[in-house]
């Protein structure tokens, strides 16, 4: 099952909480796997892609400069330094990658980001703020045991025992959630960024990714 979106609309996506009295009562396994089992998978940048910088994209693209700003930037650097430089991050976020380094994942994926953007490839950037949110997900799941949780609620009969459980899960998600709503501010730029652009297999897993954060952060504040 996938979450579907409208075509491009655009306004920027805002997290909006509602409380549940159970989320699982209303989103069993079979939904939440198909937001969580890599439906949301990154996907590699396409350069050959054509871009066009519309007026209206001008801010979002400087506040998104201004944020991913390196601590030194030398301003007579060619194009093709430009271009070096995002591949350079790209692979130093790939080596972060394999030994499982998710911090410096995203640190590296904000350099490329910012990069992208110096060289007017905003959709390119728009990929690397969505991998920032897809990764921080990754990380989120393996410190909570994510999968696992939630098979074993869906598995278990109701009761004293299936309360206590989901009542633990809970103060597990909320202790990790932080991780997930910082996640959420790369998203919403990622989404800022790629609403001009008619990428729909980027827009899906952008939203995806944010829907996925909507759940937990509804899941964990429901009564």
């Amino acid at each position: 099952m996938l979450i579907c979106q409208p075509k491009y609309v655009k306004v920027k996506y805002r997290i909006t909480m509602t409380r549940f009295s159970n989320p699982l009562k209303y989103l069993p396994l079979s939904i939440l796997l198909s937001i969580v089992f890599f439906g949301v998978m990154c996907s590699k940048s396409k350069p050959e892609t054509k871009q066009t910088t519309t007026t209206e994209q001008m801010d979002t693209v400087t506040t998104t400069q201004e944020k991913f700003l390196p601590e030194t930037t030398d301003a007579n650097r060619t194009v093709q330094q430009m271009w070096s430089d995002f591949y350079a991050a790209k692979d130093s976020a790939d080596s972060a990658l394999a030994r499982s380094d998710f911090p410096a994942v995203k640190t590296f994926l904000k350099k490329a980001a910012f990069h992208a953007v110096e060289v007017s490839r905003n959709d390119i950037a728009a990929w690397q703020l969505n991998n920032i949110g897809y990764y921080s997900i990754v990380e989120f799941k393996q410190k909570t045991d994510y999968d696992q949780r939630l098979r074993t609620i869906e598995n278990m009969r109701r009761g004293p025992e299936k309360i206590v459980y989901i009542r633990e899960t809970k103060e597990l998600f909320k202790e990790h959630l932080p991780l997930l709503l910082e996640a959420a501010k790369y998203l919403e730029d990622a989404y800022e960024l790629d609403k001009d652009f008619n990428d729909e297999d980027r827009t899906q897993k952008i939203y995806s990714n944010l829907a996925f954060i909507d759940w937990v952060r509804n899941f964990t504040n429901a009564q």
